[in-house]
């Protein structure tokens, strides 16, 4: 035990001395551990990444010497990342924004394998000439590289560089990696707080871009709104849409927004098959590239400056007809969370699209419908105006020799004269029919409107119908309901047409009546009413439309081309008034019209 005794005595010195050493050294770094406190507050309020990064170029120089400070930061990949710059030496070394893999540099390796790394400039895992060999040139002599953890997760790495040797120890190892760890625990508070509140500003924006397109239909104006509207609300570099040929082997550029606006011109042609767009069109689906050199797909083309560069299809009911192109100067512009959102434009234009083609189809037709129907009405004008003139020196002629006694004495002559004059007036009056609705259809129909006396405008139209013997008559007009103010002409040829029908679907006779009474202090109503076969109500509502007839057995013998009681419908609408059908089938039918009295 005595011979232990100098043994314990040595070893009981040597724990006093790494007591005293540990006791100074804790002397030393809790200043820094205080500072340390102070700066990671300031740390936390930070609002944003640039307020932190600002927090860490002002304050980190209390806890560590250092000439040149960095973060490389990864990708949500972690496949690559981006240096940001927070000294003077290190801005100065062209390093700022630039993207490195993550196999680069000893900013990358102590990310992959997150453990710290003291070392001189010279040396150290994955020494990068581009990187740790440009910060030597500008004096840095040793280096001090810490992972940026926040918990499992390790989101970067944080260096600090001296122009001294062997200057950094494993004491500023751990403040550093307790200070990496404050900043890279902010940081991606602050990432995931930024990108909510970029996904809500993209969800609003959908909204108002889905709402504009919504509201246009006309597709070259369309497609040209989706590409400025994309790229100014999205702020992305350069926006453009492109179309699939009809025959599905080119696509071309339709809506271009951005800065190569004047590079390819509209209506650039690209074959399917070729580029990343016409990957996307052959193949369905997406490319999201952050980095276009990197993939053989890419284009490239000359005084281009693409990095990054997202390409989704652009559909309609499953068929690729189009492709919506972003592109972007930085290298990693664009994540999945980009892609979905313009996928949910992309499917918002699709529809927008099909709308607009529709549109463009139903116009079309409409146009051609409209010049068809426009010759249509030229062409009856025609044929009307000149069946007119003969048709006339025929019931002329015809009207003369019924008179003529020679007629008398040649069997049946008469008879088939009468024959000829009557089918003549039937087409006389369908000539006029087909003429009132030629004017009425183009607008060319004029009205002239003075006052009209109802008793004589009733004597008038039915001396123009044929009554046969087996047909009553009668008429009664209320004095107080006497006068109307229109045309004359048009409101005879209503009257006569009312007339007409009732005696034409009255075929077994029975009696006519035209009762003219007041409707109201300002109106009068006039009615025509027969007591022939009566109309199936289901079959009302139809008759105001042209060509349309009653459909019963005992009326399809009856002649007509359906077209009087439209006729009759436009010229009482064009006075003011109104005109109506009350009928019971097998009992009769009567015609109702309204119109407004004359101010006397």
């Amino acid at each position: 035990m005595t011979n232990n005794r100098p043994d314990e005595a040595a070893g009981s010195g040597s724990v006093k001395a790494r007591t005293q050493g540990l006791a100074a050294e804790g002397a030393a770094i809790l200043p820094r551990l205080g500072s340390l406190f102070e700066i990671a507050l300031q740390i936390e309020r930070a609002g944003s990444r640039d307020e932190i990064f600002e927090v860490v170029r002002s304050e980190a120089k209390w806890l560590l010497k250092y000439d040149v400070c960095l973060l490389g930061i990864a990708n949500r990949s972690a496949s690559h990342y981006v240096i940001t710059t927070l000294s003077p030496v290190a801005d100065s070394a062209d390093l700022n924004h630039k993207h490195f893999s993550m196999d680069e540099g000893m900013l990358g390796w102590v990310i992959k394998n997150q453990a710290s790394i003291i070392e001189g400039a010279g040396s150290g895992p994955a020494f990068s000439h581009v990187i740790e060999g440009k910060l030597k040139e500008f004096g840095v002599a040793s280096f001090l590289i810490v992972p940026m953890k926040t918990g499992t997760e390790v989101v970067g790495s944080l260096l600090f560089g001296s122009t001294m040797s062997d200057v950094y120890t494993e004491e500023d190892a751990a403040v550093a990696q307790l200070f990496a760890h404050h900043v890279g625990t902010s940081l991606k508070h602050v990432s995931v707080f930024e990108d909510a509140r970029k996904r809500i500003t993209q969800i609003e924006l959908i909204n108002e871009v889905s709402g504009e397109l919504t509201g246009t239909l006309n597709l070259e104006e369309l497609l040209h709104l989706a590409a400025a509207t994309i790229q100014k609300n999205f702020n992305y570099f350069d926006v453009t849409i492109f179309l699939l040929s009809e025959n599905g082997e080119h696509l071309s550029l339709e809506a271009h927004a951005g800065s190569f606006v004047d590079f390819l011109p509209h209506g650039y042609r690209q074959k399917v098959g070729d580029g990343f767009i016409g990957w996307v069109v052959k193949h369905g689906e997406r490319v999201l590239a952050n980095d276009v050199s990197q993939d053989p797909r890419y284009l490239a083309y000359e005084y281009h400056s693409t990095k990054s560069e997202l390409s989704l299809p652009i559909t309609v009911d499953g068929e690729v007809i189009g492709v919506l192109n972003v592109e972007d100067t930085k290298l990693h512009a664009f994540d999945d969370t980009d892609a979905v959102v313009l996928g949910s434009l992309c499917d918002q234009l699709g529809s927008a699209i099909k709308n607009a083609r529709l549109y463009d189809e139903i116009n079309r037709a409409y146009m051609k419908m409209t010049e068809l129907d426009k010759l249509k009405s030229e062409f009856l004008g025609i044929v009307s105006h000149d069946f007119r003139s003969p048709l006339s020196s025929i019931m002329l002629a015809g009207r003369s020799l019924l008179k003529n006694e020679a007629l008398q004495n040649v069997p049946r002559g008469k008879e088939y004269m009468q024959l000829i004059v009557d089918q003549a007036v039937r087409l006389n009056q369908l000539a006029e029919d087909t003429l009132s609705i030629t004017k009425m259809e183009s607008g060319q129909l004029t009205y002239y409107f003075k006052i009209v006396n109802i008793e004589r405008l009733i004597q008038d139209a039915v001396s123009m119908v044929k009554f046969s013997s087996r047909h009553l008559f009668e008429y009664t007009v209320d004095p107080n309901a006497m006068f109307i103010k229109g045309d004359q002409a048009k409101l005879r040829q209503v009257l006569q047409n009312l007339v007409s029908n009732a005696v034409k679907y009255s075929p077994k006779g029975g009696k006519i009546t035209i009762t003219v009474t007041n409707d109201s202090a300002e109106q009068i109503m006039i009615s025509v009413a027969d007591q022939g076969i009566g109309i199936p109500q289901e079959k009302v509502s139809k008759l105001f439309q042209k060509f349309s007839r009653v459909d019963t057995a005992e009326a399809k013998e009856i002649k007509g081309a359906g077209l009087g009681l439209w006729i009759c419908r436009e010229i009482v609408e064009a006075h003011g008034g109104k005109i109506w059908i009350e009928s019971e089938l097998g009992a009769g039918t009567t015609m109702k019209v309204v119109m407004k009295k004359a101010q006397q």
